[in-house]
C-alpha cells in the first residue's frame, strides 16, 4: 500500500461510511430536504444532500476516531462528551455534536480551497484514482443514502473530493514533475536525517488515576522491563519478547478500562488507524496520510478505499513503528534517538508530552524494514512539505466567502442523522 493510497481521512473512514450501516428504505430526514442550497463557499453551491453527505462522513469519522460507539456499554452517553478541536492556541473543547458540525463545515471549505488550487495548477485526478472512485461507487446502493436524506450523486461528489483532491494537489506539486518538486538529493537527505524505525514495550509510570508512581512503583516497572531486556539479549527475538509481555499483561489484567476520548499520540491512528496511523481528531486539516508514528500497530487496520476491491500488499511487521523526527512528538523522538540502531535500551520519556512512561526500545535501521528509502519517497515528501502546503491551503480558505444556510444547519443535525440511520437499518 503506497502512502498515496491513503490520501485523506476518508481512506480511514471510507468503508465505515458505506458498510457500517446497510441501510434500505426511503425514509427522509424531516425538514432536511429543503431548502435546496445548504451552503455557498467561494461561489460554489452545495446542495442540502451534499451537506448531509459531508455531515454523515464527519459523524462516522468522529465516532470511529474516539471510539464513541463503545460508550453505551459503560452507561455513558457519547453525545455528552467533550472533544478537543483546533490546533495550538485555537484549540477548544466542543460537544460531540458541535464537533461534528464544525468538522463538516471546515471540511467543505477546505475542499473548495483544494479544488481552486487544482484548477490554478491545472492538476487532475489520475486515471488510477478515477478507476478507484468508479469501482467504489459501483458498490454503493442509492437506497443506503436515501435513508439518510441524500442520494448516491451527493455522496459521490463528497467522496471524490474528500478522497482524492488533497493527495492529487499535494503530490502533484511536490513529487516528480511538480512545480515545487523535491530533488532526489533533498529526499535522500531528509530520509537519512528524520526517518526512524523501532519496536517497543511501553509501561506507564503513573497509576490508574494518572498520578506519578512512587520510587517503589517506578523500580517495579524498571525491574519488569529489565527482565524483558534480558530475555531479548538471550534469544535475540524482540517479537517473542513482545508476545511474552502481552501474555503477562493479559494475565495481570483484572478489569476492562473505561473508554476515554484520547485516541493516542497521533496525528492516525487512524495511527487511525489511526494510523494509528494517527488520526488527528483535533484539527480542521484533513491529512493526506495516516502514518504509523507512535501509536500501536494493531490500530493500523484500514487499508482500502471502501470498495470491494482489495489491493495486494507486501507483508508488514505488525510490531514495527516508524517516526519522522521532523513532525512527530519530540519526546518519543528523543527517546528513540537515544538508542543506537540494532540495540535495545530502557528509556524514560513523557508520552504525548504529559504521561511519564518507561519503555524498552529496540531501534532498527529503517533500510532493513518496510520503510526503506526505496519505499518511502512519498512519506518523505509528506514530512518535508505538508506543513508548508497546509498553511497555504488554510490561508486560501480564509479568503473564501462562506455562507451556510442556518435552517439546514439547525435541522440537519448529527443526532437526527444517527436516528434515521438506526430506524432504517
Amino acid at each position: 500500500m503506497r502512502l498515496r493510497d491513503l490520501p485523506h481521512y476518508l481512506k480511514v473512514i471510507g468503508c465505515f461510511a458505506v458498510c457500517a450501516a446497510l441501510l434500505s428504505g426511503s425514509l427522509l430526514i424531516t425538514g432536511c430536504s429543503t431548502p435546496k442550497t445548504a451552503a455557498v463557499i467561494g461561489g460554489k453551491k452545495f446542495s442540502t444532500g451534499e451537506y448531509l453527505a459531508y455531515l454523515f462522513n464527519a459523524y462516522q469519522m468522529t465516532f470511529y476516531s474516539y471510539n464513541l460507539n463503545s460508550y453505551a456499554q459503560y452507561d455513558m452517553n457519547p453525545w455528552e462528551q467533550k472533544l478537543p478541536y483546533g490546533e495550538g492556541d485555537e484549540e477548544k473543547e466542543l460537544s460531540v455534536e458541535e464537533y461534528i458540525k464544525q468538522l463538516t463545515r471546515d471540511t467543505m471549505i477546505r475542499q473548495v480551497a483544494l479544488a481552486n488550487k487544482l484548477d490554478e495548477f491545472k492538476l487532475k485526478l489520475s486515471d488510477e484514482d478515477l478507476q478507484k472512485y468508479e469501482s467504489h461507487m459501483q458498490s454503493i446502493s442509492n437506497d443506503m443514502m436515501i435513508a439518510m436524506g441524500f442520494n448516491k450523486e451527493s455522496y459521490g461528489k463528497m467522496y471524490k473530493a474528500s478522497t482524492f483532491n488533497e493527495s492529487t494537489l499535494f503530490y502533484g506539486l511536490y513529487d516528480k514533475g511538480g512545480k515545487r518538486a523535491m530533488s532526489d538529493k533533498d529526499i535522500r537527505e531528509y530520509y537519512d536525517k528524520n526517518i526512524m524505525t523501532y519496536k517497543t514495550i511501553e509501561m506507564p509510570l503513573t497509576d490508574q488515576q494518572g498520578s506519578d508512581l512512587d520510587e517503589d512503583g517506578i523500580a517495579e516497572v524498571k525491574t519488569k522491563l529489565q527482565g524483558y531486556l534480558d530475555m531479548f539479549e538471550k534469544n535475540g527475538d524482540f517479537d517473542k519478547v513482545i508476545e511474552k509481555f502481552n501474555e503477562d499483561s493479559q494475565a495481570e489484567s483484572t478489569s476492562t478500562p473505561v473508554p476515554t476520548t484520547t485516541t493516542g499520540a497521533a496525528e492516525s491512528t487512524t495511527e487511525t488507524t489511526g494510523t494509528t496511523t494517527t488520526t488527528t481528531t483535533t484539527t480542521t486539516t484533513t491529512k493526506i496520510t495516516t502514518t504509523t508514528t507512535t501509536t500501536t500497530a494493531t490500530a493500523t487496520t484500514t487499508t482500502g478505499s471502501g470498495s470491494d476491491e482489495q489491493e495486494e500488499e507486501e507483508p508488514t511487521d505488525p510490531n514495527l513503528r516508524t517516526l519522522d523526527a521532523n513532525i512527530d512528538d519530540e519526546h518519543i523522538v528523543k527517546a528513540v534517538q537515544s538508542v543506537k540502531a540494532g540495540k535495545a535500551k530502557i528509556v524514560e520519556y513523557k508520552q504525548g508530552g504529559t504521561s511519564n512512561t518507561a519503555a524498552l526500545i529496540l531501534r532498527i535501521d529503517p533500510e532493513q524494514t518496510q520503510y526503506s528509502f526505496e519505499k518511502s519517497r512519498e512519506r518523505v515528501i509528506y514530512g518535508a512539505k505538508y506543513e508548508e502546503f497546509d498553511k497555504e491551503i488554510k490561508k486560501h480558505m480564509k479568503t473564501l466567502d462562506v455562507e451556510f444556510n442556518k435552517t439546514v444547519v439547525k435541522k440537519c443535525t448529527p443526532k437526527r442523522l444517527e436516528e434515521d440511520a438506526a430506524r432504517a437499518s
